[in-house]
């Protein structure tokens, strides 16, 4: 009898152990965490330095540099102007600077008339003190040597990023495909209102000057010290210049990624399609060919290779273009405010 109850209570105590015990689950894989997006720190005052002398000339820059102790990624912002005007745009490297970035505001030398080096708030002496016309390749050469002084300044990480709008954009857009890795090579670039990008092109010239706006031919053809040839493009020695000094003529598989955001109104009337043979996107993610050069002066973006890069990840030989659909007739960085927030994840993602 009681072998019996005991062996009713083993078989109920393992009754009850299999109810207990729970029936395995598959885990599901947890969905990576999305990257989370720049958030702003308060903002910090500018310093105003010189990144190169010149016949005795300081050339400057007003830098915004959060100092928490860490090095950081460098973005250097470019000024427009038509190539002969223009100031440091320190209004966008504060911006920028709060998200993480020293940021880099700098002034270059001008063609003529030199307005802005000159005036009371630049040291002395200036461009005319010096006899300096700030002709091409002047203006990239202190682009250029920017990016080389802030790569190796000791606040820097050595990645260095470059925001130029329209002839700051054409710099941006020059140094990303004539530089060199690692040296004077941007390792992000990112051109507003396209620029200038192709001192050639015939339509360039064919464009009609507007009324109390650069005229994008004469500024053209200041910068390059040639007369202007308008409504015709350069020819001869004016053309291979024009070519030297185009960056489209350079671009090529290892230039760095960039990102070129042309606006639909642009208020100086630069059609899109301005030296611009690269694959773009317009508003609706409609893909098209912005075509140009009929004059056989350059290939276009995808015959060397270049491919459009995925929205938020820079690659390394690849391009992201957009046209910025406005409501009104902005340029350069009048409509920063408007494109900053796709412009700043762009810049901050990792580097290729």
């Amino acid at each position: 009898m009681k072998q019996a109850i005991l062996f009713a209570a083993l078989i109920c105590a393992a009754y009850l152990a299999k109810a207990q015990t729970p029936t395995p689950r598959e885990i599901p894989t947890p969905r990576p965490l999305p990257t989370p997006a720049p958030r702003p720190t308060p903002a910090v005052s500018g310093v105003i330095e010189t990144y190169k002398v010149v016949n005795g000339m300081n050339v400057r820059a007003t830098v915004y540099n959060v100092d928490d102790g860490r090095r950081h990624r460098v973005a250097i912002v470019i000024h427009g102007g038509g190539f002969s005007g223009g100031g440091m745009r320190t209004d966008v490297a504060e911006d920028v600077s709060q998200y993480g970035f020293m940021g880099v505001a700098i002034e270059y030398r001008l063609a003529p008339p030199h307005t802005e080096m000159d005036t009371p708030a630049h040291p002395f002496p200036g461009q005319n003190d010096i006899h300096d016309d700030g002709y091409y390749p002047e203006q990239t050469d202190d682009v250029r040597d920017a990016i080389v002084h802030y790569r190796n300044d000791p606040r820097s990480n050595g990645q260095v990023v470059v925001i130029g709008g329209s002839a700051g954009g054409s710099h941006a857009l020059y140094l990303a495909t004539t530089g060199i890795p690692g040296y004077d090579m941007p390792n992000l670039a990112v051109m507003l209102s396209c620029g200038v990008p192709n001192l050639a092109d015939p339509n360039l010239y064919a464009l009609d000057c507007i009324e109390d706006e650069v005229c994008p031919h004469e500024a053209a053809a200041n910068y390059l010290h040639i007369p202007d040839p308008a409504p015709l493009p350069p020819t001869g020695s004016d053309l291979v210049l024009a070519q030297n000094a185009s960056p489209t003529h350079w671009l090529h598989v290892g230039m760095c990624p960039f990102w070129s955001m042309c606006s639909s109104r642009d208020s100086l009337g630069i059609p899109t399609s301005t030296g611009y043979n690269i694959y773009s996107y317009t508003p609706n993610n409609t893909p098209i060919v912005l075509e140009n050069g009929e004059n056989g002066i350059l290939p276009t973006a995808l015959e060397i290779g270049l491919r459009e890069s995925p929205a938020g990840v820079p690659q390394a030989g690849s391009f992201k273009s957009t046209i910025v659909d406005v409501s009104v007739h902005s340029h350069s960085f009048d409509y920063w405010d408007q494109v900053k927030g796709e412009v700043i994840p762009w810049i901050s993602a990792p580097i290729p």
